[in-house]
Protein backbone atom coordinates (compact mmCIF):
# COMPACT_ATOMS: atom_id res chain seq x y z
CA UNK A 1 0.00 0.00 0.00
CA UNK A 2 1.61 3.07 -1.15
CA UNK A 3 0.88 6.30 0.97
CA UNK A 4 -0.76 9.14 -1.04
CA UNK A 5 -0.89 12.07 0.88
CA UNK A 6 -3.18 13.61 -1.92
CA UNK A 7 -5.98 11.14 -0.33
CA UNK A 8 -5.50 12.72 3.13
CA UNK A 9 -6.29 16.17 2.69
CA UNK A 10 -8.98 17.39 4.54
CA UNK A 11 -10.47 19.30 2.03
CA UNK A 12 -9.24 19.12 -1.67
CA UNK A 13 -8.24 21.83 -4.16
CA UNK A 14 -11.52 22.81 -5.48
CA UNK A 15 -13.27 22.86 -2.05
CA UNK A 16 -10.83 25.11 -1.00
CA UNK A 17 -10.96 27.37 -3.82
CA UNK A 18 -14.69 27.41 -3.31
CA UNK A 19 -14.67 28.47 -0.04
CA UNK A 20 -11.85 31.28 -0.59
CA UNK A 21 -15.05 32.88 -2.38
CA UNK A 22 -17.12 33.32 0.61
CA UNK A 23 -14.26 34.42 2.98
CA UNK A 24 -15.21 37.97 2.28
CA UNK A 25 -18.31 37.60 4.32
CA UNK A 26 -16.16 36.73 7.57
CA UNK A 27 -14.02 37.67 10.07
CA UNK A 28 -10.42 37.48 9.64
CA UNK A 29 -8.47 36.79 12.33
CA UNK A 30 -4.55 36.11 13.07
CA UNK A 31 -4.24 34.04 15.74
CA UNK A 32 -0.90 33.44 17.51
CA UNK A 33 0.77 30.00 18.53
CA UNK A 34 -0.25 28.18 21.29
CA UNK A 35 -3.65 29.95 21.66
CA UNK A 36 -6.84 27.62 22.07
CA UNK A 37 -9.08 28.15 19.71
CA UNK A 38 -11.80 26.27 21.36
CA UNK A 39 -12.55 23.66 23.72
CA UNK A 40 -14.41 20.05 23.43
CA UNK A 41 -17.68 20.69 24.94
CA UNK A 42 -18.23 24.55 24.68
CA UNK A 43 -21.33 25.61 22.60
CA UNK A 44 -19.75 27.76 19.94
CA UNK A 45 -21.21 30.26 17.82
CA UNK A 46 -18.90 29.93 14.37
CA UNK A 47 -16.53 27.91 12.58
CA UNK A 48 -13.38 28.44 11.11
CA UNK A 49 -11.66 28.34 7.56
CA UNK A 50 -7.80 27.68 7.79
CA UNK A 51 -6.49 30.37 4.74
CA UNK A 52 -2.71 29.72 6.13
CA UNK A 53 -1.54 28.09 9.36
CA UNK A 54 -1.68 24.94 11.24
CA UNK A 55 -4.11 23.48 14.10
CA UNK A 56 -3.94 20.47 16.31
CA UNK A 57 -7.77 18.91 17.10
CA UNK A 58 -7.75 16.54 19.98
CA UNK A 59 -9.94 14.87 21.86
CA UNK A 60 -10.52 13.84 25.84
CA UNK A 61 -11.84 10.74 27.26
CA UNK A 62 -13.45 10.50 30.45
CA UNK A 63 -10.26 9.06 31.81
CA UNK A 64 -8.39 12.17 31.12
CA UNK A 65 -6.43 10.52 28.20
CA UNK A 66 -5.73 12.80 25.06
CA UNK A 67 -5.77 11.85 21.71
CA UNK A 68 -4.54 14.07 18.76
CA UNK A 69 -7.56 13.32 16.12
CA UNK A 70 -5.69 15.97 13.17
CA UNK A 71 -3.30 18.56 12.39
CA UNK A 72 -5.76 20.80 10.48
CA UNK A 73 -3.90 22.30 7.44
CA UNK A 74 -4.35 25.22 5.24
CA UNK A 75 -7.69 24.99 3.31
CA UNK A 76 -9.74 23.18 5.64
CA UNK A 77 -13.00 24.02 7.39
CA UNK A 78 -13.00 23.46 11.66
CA UNK A 79 -16.02 23.60 13.98
CA UNK A 80 -18.35 23.51 11.50
CA UNK A 81 -20.40 20.84 13.64
CA UNK A 82 -21.47 23.49 15.47
CA UNK A 83 -24.00 23.94 12.54
CA UNK A 84 -26.25 21.19 13.70
CA UNK A 85 -26.40 22.55 17.42
CA UNK A 86 -24.04 20.45 18.55
CA UNK A 87 -21.39 21.36 21.07
CA UNK A 88 -17.44 21.49 19.64
CA UNK A 89 -16.27 17.71 20.01
CA UNK A 90 -12.98 18.34 20.02
CA UNK A 91 -10.65 21.29 21.27
CA UNK A 92 -8.58 23.27 18.55
CA UNK A 93 -5.13 24.56 19.77
CA UNK A 94 -2.85 26.79 16.78
CA UNK A 95 0.00 25.21 16.56
CA UNK A 96 1.94 27.55 14.03
CA UNK A 97 0.59 31.41 13.86
CA UNK A 98 -2.31 31.44 11.31
CA UNK A 99 -4.87 33.64 9.40
CA UNK A 100 -8.12 31.58 9.86
CA UNK A 101 -11.29 32.93 9.02
CA UNK A 102 -14.42 33.00 11.56
CA UNK A 103 -18.02 32.68 10.18
CA UNK A 104 -20.56 33.29 12.79
CA UNK A 105 -23.94 31.33 12.51
CA UNK A 106 -25.93 34.40 11.89
CA UNK A 107 -23.20 35.37 8.64
CA UNK A 108 -23.76 31.69 7.69
CA UNK A 109 -27.65 31.83 7.72
CA UNK A 110 -27.47 34.34 5.23
CA UNK A 111 -25.12 32.76 2.94
CA UNK A 112 -26.83 29.72 2.45
CA UNK A 113 -30.24 32.24 1.15
CA UNK A 114 -27.76 33.96 -1.26
CA UNK A 115 -25.82 30.86 -1.78
CA UNK A 116 -27.53 27.39 -1.16
CA UNK A 117 -24.50 25.44 -2.79
CA UNK A 118 -22.74 26.26 0.16
CA UNK A 119 -23.91 23.37 2.12
CA UNK A 120 -22.37 21.28 -0.32
CA UNK A 121 -19.08 22.28 0.74
CA UNK A 122 -19.90 21.75 4.45
CA UNK A 123 -20.77 18.76 3.70
CA UNK A 124 -18.05 17.66 1.87
CA UNK A 125 -16.12 18.96 4.47
CA UNK A 126 -17.79 16.50 7.17
CA UNK A 127 -17.39 13.39 4.44
CA UNK A 128 -13.85 14.37 4.28
CA UNK A 129 -13.39 13.79 8.05
CA UNK A 130 -14.74 10.97 8.20
CA UNK A 131 -12.95 9.24 5.69
CA UNK A 132 -10.09 10.71 7.72
CA UNK A 133 -11.23 9.05 10.77
CA UNK A 134 -11.71 5.58 8.89
CA UNK A 135 -8.24 5.83 7.44
CA UNK A 136 -6.87 5.78 10.99
CA UNK A 137 -9.05 2.79 12.08
CA UNK A 138 -7.93 0.86 8.99
CA UNK A 139 -4.26 1.48 9.97
CA UNK A 140 -5.11 0.03 12.87
CA UNK A 141 -5.15 -3.32 11.38
CA UNK A 142 -1.03 -3.30 10.12
CA UNK A 143 1.69 -3.71 12.45
CA UNK A 144 2.67 -0.97 15.12
CA UNK A 145 5.34 0.00 12.81
CA UNK A 146 3.05 0.32 9.49
CA UNK A 147 1.10 2.94 11.80
CA UNK A 148 4.07 5.01 13.18
CA UNK A 149 5.35 5.08 9.61
CA UNK A 150 1.91 6.08 7.99
CA UNK A 151 1.21 8.75 10.44
CA UNK A 152 4.58 9.95 9.91
CA UNK A 153 4.33 10.65 6.29
CA UNK A 154 1.00 11.63 6.94
CA UNK A 155 2.64 14.53 8.93
CA UNK A 156 5.37 15.05 6.64
CA UNK A 157 2.50 16.14 3.95
CA UNK A 158 0.35 18.21 6.48
CA UNK A 159 3.55 20.31 7.32
CA UNK A 160 5.33 19.74 4.03
CA UNK A 161 8.96 19.26 5.64
CA UNK A 162 10.59 17.11 6.96
CA UNK A 163 10.52 18.52 9.79
CA UNK A 164 7.69 17.15 12.41
CA UNK A 165 7.54 19.68 15.12
CA UNK A 166 5.64 17.23 17.08
CA UNK A 167 7.22 15.78 20.72
CA UNK A 168 7.65 12.10 20.99
CA UNK A 169 4.49 12.16 23.32
CA UNK A 170 2.32 14.18 20.70
CA UNK A 171 3.21 11.37 18.44
CA UNK A 172 1.75 8.86 20.87
CA UNK A 173 -1.64 10.81 21.46
CA UNK A 174 -2.04 10.85 17.82
CA UNK A 175 -0.80 7.32 16.86
CA UNK A 176 -2.97 6.01 20.13
CA UNK A 177 0.48 4.11 20.85
CA UNK A 178 2.26 4.17 24.57
CA UNK A 179 5.19 6.79 24.74
CA UNK A 180 7.34 3.37 25.50
CA UNK A 181 6.67 2.21 22.05
CA UNK A 182 7.55 5.23 19.94
CA UNK A 183 10.71 5.79 21.78
CA UNK A 184 11.67 2.41 20.74
CA UNK A 185 10.48 2.30 17.24
CA UNK A 186 12.05 5.99 16.53
CA UNK A 187 15.07 4.96 18.39
CA UNK A 188 15.40 1.82 16.16
CA UNK A 189 14.91 3.71 13.01
CA UNK A 190 17.06 6.71 14.51
CA UNK A 191 20.00 3.96 14.34
CA UNK A 192 18.90 2.93 10.78
CA UNK A 193 18.79 6.50 9.31
CA UNK A 194 15.19 6.33 8.53
CA UNK A 195 14.72 9.69 11.58
CA UNK A 196 16.57 11.96 13.55
CA UNK A 197 15.17 13.18 16.74
CA UNK A 198 16.50 16.58 17.22
CA UNK A 199 15.83 19.87 19.78
CA UNK A 200 12.00 17.73 20.82
CA UNK A 201 11.37 17.42 17.02
CA UNK A 202 11.55 14.73 14.81
CA UNK A 203 13.33 14.50 10.83
CA UNK A 204 12.11 12.17 8.27
CA UNK A 205 15.40 11.24 6.43
CA UNK A 206 14.77 8.34 4.12
CA UNK A 207 10.41 8.59 3.56
CA UNK A 208 10.56 6.07 0.95
CA UNK A 209 11.81 3.36 3.24
CA UNK A 210 8.67 4.06 6.16
CA UNK A 211 6.38 3.86 3.09
CA UNK A 212 7.79 -0.21 2.95
CA UNK A 213 6.38 0.01 6.31
CA UNK A 214 3.29 1.11 5.73
CA UNK A 215 2.74 -2.10 3.42
CA UNK A 216 3.19 -3.55 0.30
CA UNK A 217 1.58 -2.31 -2.83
Amino acid sequence: MIFNPSKNNSIDHQQKHFMETYIKHADRKFIRKKTILFKQGELGQGFYFIQDGLVKITTTDFKKNTRILDIASSGTLIGEQILNGMPYFSTATIIKDSILYYFPIGIYNKLIQEHPEIKSLIANAIIEKVKLLLSVINAKSISIEGQIAYCLLKLMDIFKNIEINLTQQELSDYTGLTRITIYKVLKKWEEEGLVQIKNRKIYILKPNILNDYYGPN
